[in-house]
């Protein structure tokens, strides 16, 4: 077990990958498919052969407070651009009225997404990048065996 979790840790695991990957998750938490997420992140994971792991915790941004709030957002700004009005909704009935406004959700799931996405995934790999130095430096910190020490 622990041999197929230091797999999944490694698997396309440089900061540019981690950051696709994540990128690619979040992009599908904000899209109206709920209850297939983690599948699709896993699927589109290995389709673009990027970290499953790593997509598969992206894609749980969509949780309960963050996915009313995205909802919300792509409901209202989907209608706002087709319509040129606002839905008269609360962030509460967000999830309520989706299914009838399901056009607007996954129109705005779209431009919201690859908000979302795009930020989540700059921060995955600026973090990714940031640990890869820390743990070279923690490397490079340690005494290299000499030809006198015992192997």
């Amino acid at each position: 077990m622990r041999d197929l979790w230091d797999r999944a840790k490694r698997e396309h695991s440089s900061p540019r990958e981690v950051g696709l990957s994540v990128g690619v998750g979040a992009f599908i938490a904000c899209t109206p498919l709920v209850g297939f997420h983690i599948w699709l992140a896993l699927g589109f994971a290995t389709v673009f052969k990027l970290n499953r792991l790593w997509a598969t915790i992206g894609s749980r941004l969509s949780t309960t407070p963050i996915f009313l709030v995205t909802t919300f957002t792509e409901i209202q700004l989907a209608h706002h651009l087709r319509t040129g009005g606002w839905v008269a909704m609360s962030l509460r009935q967000a999830l309520a009225r989706g299914p009838e406004l399901v056009l607007d959700w996954a129109l705005g799931s779209v431009f919201v997404g690859a908000a979302v996405a795009t930020i989540a995934g700059l921060v995955a790999a600026t973090l990714a990048r940031r640990w890869e130095t820390l743990n070279s430096r923690a490397l490079a910190a340690l005494p290299r065996p000499s030809s006198e020490s015992p192997q």
